[in-house]
């Protein structure tokens, strides 16, 4: 189970692998979207509330592929590659900004 998990995951050679991207991928440029919507003028509660939950749906998704891609990373090589620093640069902030407790991702500083 854990090799088809990091066949989903990691390699985007697979069909599923594949359709794991192009999800990530659409979730990052619908992000993008509803940030920008955000910054409109004279929105309604109903529309903030909505872009709201959107984007702390999204930053659930982001957070649990990062942790599983550096859990399926040899080594925990993600968590220092390229991507990996900008993806974890992309979600903390959500994080600081909402006020929740870090303490328990300390374990990341180990990484």
């Amino acid at each position: 189970m854990l090799k088809a998990l990091k066949n989903i995951v990691v390699d985007s050679s697979t069909n599923q692998g594949r359709l794991f991207a192009l999800i990530i991928q659409s979730l990052i440029v619908l992000s993008i979207i509803a940030f920008s919507i955000e910054t409109l003028p004279n929105l309604s509660k109903d529309t903030l509330f909505f872009l709201d939950v959107f984007e702390f749906s999204c930053v659930i998704i982001f957070t649990v592929e990062y942790i599983l891609r550096v859990l399926l990373s040899d080594k925990f090589n993600y968590a220092f590659s390229f991507f990996g620093l900008i993806d974890i640069i992309a979600i903390i902030p959500f994080y600081v900004a909402t006020g929740l407790d870090l303490r328990s991702v300390r374990v990341f500083r180990l990484l």
